[in-house]
């Protein structure tokens, strides 16, 4: 009887770039055969001839496909403030749908690196790095409150995130004993506080004769930020 060679496909391409499994059968003719058994090949067209113990062959041809390439693309939102965060969002394309791994994700300032498995296990990752702005800080400079009810002045400045300021400036501050909070903000909102501490002045003193002791007051600063 005439002899006929036969392939099986023991797994598909599943990933592109990937190789399948197949078997090379053969029947009729007069066995032994030669040419059959497993193989490994990529994506392509291919022909297998067995041939059988007194020489007559017989040629099988089959074409392996691949999958799209998988690709995983990532986009972040702006970190405004220094310390906040950012959301990212993964998406795919190619491959076999649907896929694990995608989605919204809340990341701090740094690299990141999200993996994407389509249905098939191939695998891909999207990764990125975000950026943040340098942490504001509110300086302050003091005046000296020279004289009993008087008053003083304040430099407010800011430095790190992003200019321009509001909120910074030249400040008067009277006597008293009391706390103050002045807000600074940075162009994309960031926000910094400068508290207060004003102390009264006490009046002039004289002890005896020409020996006079002398107090003033100043205005003390310390620095929240947030």
């Amino acid at each position: 009887s005439y002899i006929t060679a036969n392939i099986n496909v023991n797994s598909p391409i599943k990933c592109n770039g990937g190789t399948a499994s197949l078997t090379v059968l053969a029947s009729g003719g007069t066995p032994p055969y030669t040419g059959i058994g497993t193989y490994t090949r990529p994506a392509g067209t291919y022909s297998f001839t067995v041939t059988d113990a007194i020489g007559i062959t017989s040629t099988a041809l089959i074409s392996l496909v691949q999958p799209s390439p998988l690709f995983a693309t990532s986009a972040s939102t702006t970190i405004k403030c220094n310390g906040d965060s950012s959301i990212v969002t993964v998406q795919a394309s190619g491959g076999l749908a649907p896929y694990n791994g995608i989605g919204t994700f809340k990341h701090i300032a740094g690299n990141y690196s999200y993996t994407v498995i389509d249905s098939n296990g191939c695998s891909v990752a999207a990764s990125g790095n975000i950026t943040q702005p340098s942490a504001m800080n509110a300086i302050s400079t003091p005046g000296i409150i020279a004289c009993y009810g008087g008053s003083t002045t304040l430099n407010i400045s800011c430095t790190g995130g992003t200019p321009p300021y509001n909120g910074t400036g030249t400040f008067t501050v009277t006597a008293g004993t009391y706390y103050e909070s002045i807000t600074a903000t940075d162009a994309v909102g960031a926000v910094a506080h400068i508290v207060l501490k004003v102390i009264i002045a006490a009046p002039l003193t004289f002890t005896g004769g020409s020996n006079i002791t002398t107090t003033f007051g100043r205005a003390d600063s310390s620095t929240a930020f947030t």
